[in-house]
């Protein structure tokens, strides 16, 4: 044997292995090296450009498209609400409560506010606060899902009426029902992908304020009845609800509430004057 040519063909052996191990290790640095600044970027986007924001809520993990039909109260769903005069519509999807006397919010604060519809609206634990209009007459709750609000939904969406000291006088009420059991879960976007989208879309502002981040569900699709609402009974109003994250995107005088469908990383928007 030729011990010269075997320590040759050794050496070369290794050092190809060498190679092959360096090569290996440098791209799994590189690899876990982009995926750090890959999350961190749009924090450090937000950061130059002098945007404010709260820390983003924690919701992670699957979670499902909904289908929900309107509500179609009864008599029975009205029994044990008591010192109001109470109506169903003729459709039977909305509720309509005159109280006997106006209930006392100390001036709409929000602790009272929710005790009077936990205790005096029917299955309200099940609804969660909005807002209050600027006039100050009316205050919104969108009802709970799977303890998410729907956003923006016609269907599941509470209205208190305030006289002019703030106390409640009457109050309308509509509710959607689940209406599928099978479900198919999938991951959701987190809230800074789903920022990292808006701001890729050029919707937020440099020096800007981010708020309210919150995930909940909005419509994404009506079935075809929808558009011919006024020839069917509005229980047939087919609704699927996405999971979708809220913002509110404040600049100067104007605030914008966008959505951010949680699976497809898809932007819907309304604006407002602060």
């Amino acid at each position: 044997m030729d011990w010269s040519k075997t320590k040759t063909i050794f050496i070369a052996v290794f050092l190809v292995l060498d190679i092959f191990l360096a090569v290996m290790f440098f791209n799994k640095y590189s690899a876990s090296r982009f995926e750090v600044i890959k999350a961190t970027t749009i924090e450090q986007k937000l950061d130059e450009d002098g945007v404010k924001y709260e820390k983003m809520p924690a919701d992670s993990g699957e979670r499902s498209i909904i289908t929900a039909k309107p509500k179609i109260f009864s008599e029975n769903d009205l029994l044990f609400l008591t010192k109001q005069e109470l109506a169903i519509s003729s459709k039977g999807t909305k509720i309509a409560s005159v109280l006997d006397k106006p209930y006392d919010t100390d001036g709409a604060t929000r602790d009272k506010l929710n005790s009077f519809v936990k205790n005096n609206v029917y299955q309200g634990g099940e609804y969660s606060y909005w807002e209050r209009s600027q006039d100050g007459q009316t205050v919104t709750y969108y009802q709970k899902i799977e303890n998410k609000k729907l956003f923006e939904n016609a269907y599941g969406t509470l209205t208190l009426q305030l006289d002019d000291d703030g106390n409640i006088e009457e109050y309308s009420q509509t509710m959607l029902d689940s209406d599928d059991e099978d479900r198919n879960e999938e991951a959701i976007l987190p809230a800074l992908q789903a920022l990292d989208a808006l701001y890729k879309n050029g919707f937020i502002q440099p020096d800007s304020k981010i708020s309210d981040a919150e995930l909940g569900y909005y419509t994404v699709q009506l079935n075809e009845s929808q558009v011919l609402e006024s020839q069917v009974l509005e229980s047939q109003v087919l609704q699927v609800l996405s999971p979708t994250w809220y913002f509110q995107l404040e600049k100067g005088d104007i605030t914008e509430e966008v959505y951010v469908n949680a699976f497809d990383g898809s932007i819907y928007q309304t604006e407002k004057e602060s």
